[in-house]
Order: C-alpha cells, then structure tokens, then sequence
C-alpha cells in the first residue's frame, strides 16, 4: 500500500510539473535542442547538410537562433539549439522541404535515433554564438518533488554565471513533454572561461545543492560551433 501511494504522488508530482507548459508553448518563444550521432565515417557528410539547414532555418521567418554544434572529442556527435518567436514559426519550419530534405538524407547516416526536445524558455536568449567559442549544453533531471528548490538552485547558477568575464550567453529550457527534464546551455568566449567558470565557488555550490534533487546523472557534454 505504501509502494502504491508512494507512486502515485510521484505520477502526480510530475504531472504537476508539466500543466503549466501547456499555455506557455503556445504564447511565447519556442526552444528545441536536438541530439545527432552519425556513423563515424559520416561526419564531413553530416557536417555538410547541418551547414544547409542551419542557413535555411536562420533566414526563415520568426527565426531567433539555431546553433549548431559539435561535440568536442566525440566529433560524431552533434547538437542544435534553436529558438523562435512563436510555436507557430518554429511549426513552419519543422514543415519546411529544407527540413524534409534535411532529415531524409540524413537518416542514412544515423547511428542512433534523431534525438529532438521540444522546449519552453525559463531563462532564454537568443545570443548566437560564433567561431572559437566553447559550448556547453546539459541535461539536467529534477526529481519532481525537488522541482521548485531545483529550478531554484538552476537559476541562481544562470544568473551568476552571466556575470562571469567570457560569459556569452547561459540559459535554461525545460522540455514540453517534461518539465522536470532541462537543458543547461552555456556559451563561452573560449575553453579557459568555460573551465574557469566550472570551478568557481558559484558552480561548486550549485553542482552540490542540485546533486540530490537529481533524478539521473549531471549529463554536461561540450561542444564547438560549425
């Protein structure tokens, strides 16, 4: 009996931490990032339509970033970060023939699932960045009864990383479907800001006050701009 209330709390938790995203996908700026793995000998061919599409997407209507990023000492693995004006922008891209183009010639090169997370903005910009910086892009999974002190802990690391010389651009979005599923992305001047950021008394602090509010390991992945 005790296993089953216990479960359903938690069902309802998460439940909860989903209901206000409802609205907000609709009315406000829609965030996505996007996990790519190719086959190692399909990087240059991948490199080549992310390039294509980037171009397409940026000059679309309502467009306010799309990074696109590859990781660093994994060169098969590759990430977008994109933003738009509305749900509804993002919607025409996605139906776009570029897109459809794009995700047919990619498939043949997948070496696992196209890995796309529909996002809410908590924290969001739209700073693109440029050559030479260093990126990176965390998933980040709450506990949904550790939802609100989370967000919390989340924030404050935002908020001071901002401030921090080479900041670019630092955010948080949370996933449509799952609330309590965030994406930590972090825009550096270089590698030594990034690195020195890491290991300042702020992000020491958070990495220990968000360590038990976790559902999953601290995914921190780093990547580079194409």
């Amino acid at each position: 009996m005790h296993a089953l209330l216990r479960t359903t709390v938690g069902a309802l938790a998460l439940a909860l931490c989903a209901a206000p995203f409802a609205t907000a996908q609709d009315e406000g700026p829609a965030f996505a990032v996007t996990y790519i793995e190719v086959g190692p000998t399909e990087i240059a061919a991948t490199v080549e339509l992310l390039r294509e599409r980037a171009a397409a997407s940026r000059a679309a209507d309502g467009n306010l970033r799309y990074d696109v990023l590859q990781r660093s000492g994994r060169p098969n693995h590759f990430a977008i970060i994109d933003a738009w004006a509305s749900q509804a922008d993002r919607d025409a891209d996605i139906a776009a023939r570029y897109t459809r183009n794009f995700r047919n010639a990619l498939e043949p090169l997948l070496y696992s699932p196209y890995d796309e997370r529909p996002s809410t903005p908590i924290m969001g910009t739209a700073e693109t960045g440029g050559p030479g910086q260093s990126y990176a892009v965390t998933h980040v999974d709450l506990i949904p009864t550790a939802f609100d002190e989370g967000v919390t802990h989340i924030e404050a690391f935002v908020r001071a990383s901002r401030t921090q010389p080479g900041a670019v651009d630092i955010g948080i979005m949370a996933q449509n479907n799952r609330r309590n599923h965030m994406t930590l992305f972090e825009t550096w001047a270089s590698a030594e800001h990034r690195i020195a950021n890491a290991a300042a008394p702020h992000a020491l602090e958070f990495r220990n006050e968000l360590g038990s509010r976790m559902g999953a390991l601290y995914d921190e992945r780093i990547y580079h701009p194409l």
